[in-house]
């Protein structure tokens, strides 16, 4: 990791994925809906960060202007000094989203090689064996979707992400739709994974405790429009501390503070 202002962002010119200024605006006329209003932000290169704010606060339109789904209104969104849907068109983008959307008909390796077929790509067996051992499916690869749980289908939709080697990971909620005891297992499981291949990766989620275990940086957003309102460096090593020490609570009670303010 390279040197960090006292905010804990990247340096200048040190940002895999930039954005300045960006601002989102839904509707026309009298209807108009600012979803995000002037954020300026920085990732550097296979740094995993959090976005956590209030819900339907603009977050996830926030990463739609990452992933080059929307526009942006104004200000403007690089990836690696390009536009994000270069990014896209190159597939070196994976998305997680909380609705795993698996092919139901499918075997979940056959959904985990669904992303070579989409791209135009033969199948790499190889890398699709590779990838479902590190999330842990090969015995349970023959399974459709309806025969697994959901902690395995979440796992599923993480190893089609990855499967390609993505230089930038999304995920929104990934977990969100799981049991507490199921979205704790696999937590550890992410980050055991994410330090295996090490994308760029911004994650949405809105669990404090997600963000301080998993990230190494937290943005705290605002209620809609979304701001940013504080930066949040987590300094504790990797791998994470199976039980949560000062480090954590420290960084748990600074963003629940920004949260709250």
């Amino acid at each position: 990791m390279g040197a960090r202002d006292e905010r804990g962002a990247p340096p200048e010119g040190d940002a895999a994925v930039h954005g300045q200024a960006l601002s989102k605006v839904y509707g026309t006329g009298r209807r108009l809906v600012p979803a995000v209003r002037d954020v300026s932000l920085k990732v550097r290169a296979s740094e995993f960060l959090a976005i956590i704010g209030p819900s339907g606060c603009g977050k996830t339109t926030l990463l739609r202007m990452v992933a080059g789904l929307e526009s942006p209104t104004s200000g403007t969104i690089s990836c690696w000094g390009g536009p994000p849907a270069d990014l896209a068109r190159e597939h070196r983008v994976g998305m997680v989203f909380q609705d795993p959307a698996l092919l139901p008909w499918a075997s979940l390796r056959r959904n985990v090689e669904f992303v070579y077929r989409a791209s135009g790509r033969r199948p790499d067996p190889e890398s699709v064996d590779e990838i479902l051992d590190l999330v842990g499916l090969t015995s349970l690869a023959h399974l459709r979707p309806h025969e697994a749980s959901g902690g395995m289908r979440q796992r599923t939709a993480l190893a089609r992400a990855l499967v390609m080697r993505p230089s930038l990971l999304l995920m929104d909620e990934p977990f969100g739709a799981l049991d507490a005891i199921t979205r704790r297992r696999l937590n550890g499981e992410l980050e055991r994974i994410w330090a295996a291949v090490r994308p760029t990766t911004i994650l949405i989620t809105h669990s404090v405790d997600e963000a301080v275990m998993l990230a190494d940086r937290i943005v705290v957003m605002s209620a809609r429009p979304a701001t940013i309102v504080r930066e949040v460096t987590v300094p504790m090593p990797r791998p994470r501390p199976a039980v949560p020490d000062e480090a954590f609570h420290h960084a748990v009670q600074e963003c629940m503070e920004a949260l709250d303010a």
